[in-house]
């Protein structure tokens, strides 16, 4: 690489350079050099330190200055959630409105304090053997938890499968040669809602 001797960083280089000058200037006759020949490199190098120095304070400067713009905008935010959400909880206000507004034109407003039950809850047999399982998150909010429970043959009480955050899961590992049932439940907060609707897996089904 060309000029590849001095490093291309400006931190390392300025030590780079300092060394050059110091060790030039002492060996001047061993190098075959006066002192007019590093006069160039000494004055311009006075000024890239200049140079630099300013470049660092307005580095410190802006990223001071990105700080300030990014917590103003959260404190905006903060403001405009609480306007929102006052807005969303007035049933007169219309879906046009909301829209000029550019917010959530969802029906119902804000996502409901305590989680509802889901609904509209399948299972199904994919062709690998396991069990895939769907259902409706019934409004409730992207923050809520689905708990997954289940019941499989002579078993008598449901237990808890899984928890996940999605409308899915697939359920590996699981013999099909006997009834399995599922139900799911809602939480959020430490509240959980009303049970699902139940879905069947019998012997040899295809999927309920």
């Amino acid at each position: 690489m060309a000029y590849s001797y001095y490093p291309r960083k400006d931190s390392e280089f300025t030590i780079w350079l300092q060394n050059f000058t110091t060790v030039a200037n002492a060996n001047l006759a061993a190098l075959d050099l006066v002192a007019g020949d590093l006069t160039p490199i000494t004055t311009l190098q006075s000024i890239y330190t200049s140079n630099l120095n300013d470049v660092e304070a307005k580095k410190a400067a802006l990223a001071g200055a990105v700080d300030t713009k990014n917590t103003t905008k959260a404190s905006i935010i903060q403001n405009v959630r609480v306007v929102v959400n006052k807005i969303q909880a007035n049933p007169n206000v219309t879906t046009a409105l909301k829209a000029q507004l550019g917010i959530s034109t969802r029906e119902g407003g804000q996502y409901p304090i305590n989680p509802v039950e889901p609904n509209e809850l399948i299972a199904e047999i994919n062709g690998d053997g396991t069990i895939e399982l769907r259902w409706n998150r019934n409004g409730n909010g992207p923050t809520t938890q689905f708990i997954i429970y289940t019941k499989v043959g002579a078993e008598i009480n449901y237990r808890i499968l899984d928890v996940v955050s999605k409308t899915s899961y697939k359920h590996i590992g699981v013999s099909l040669a006997e009834r399995i049932e599922y139900y799911i439940k809602a939480r959020k907060n430490g509240v959980e809602s009303g049970q699902s609707n139940i879905a069947i897996i019998n012997p040899g089904s295809v999927g309920v």
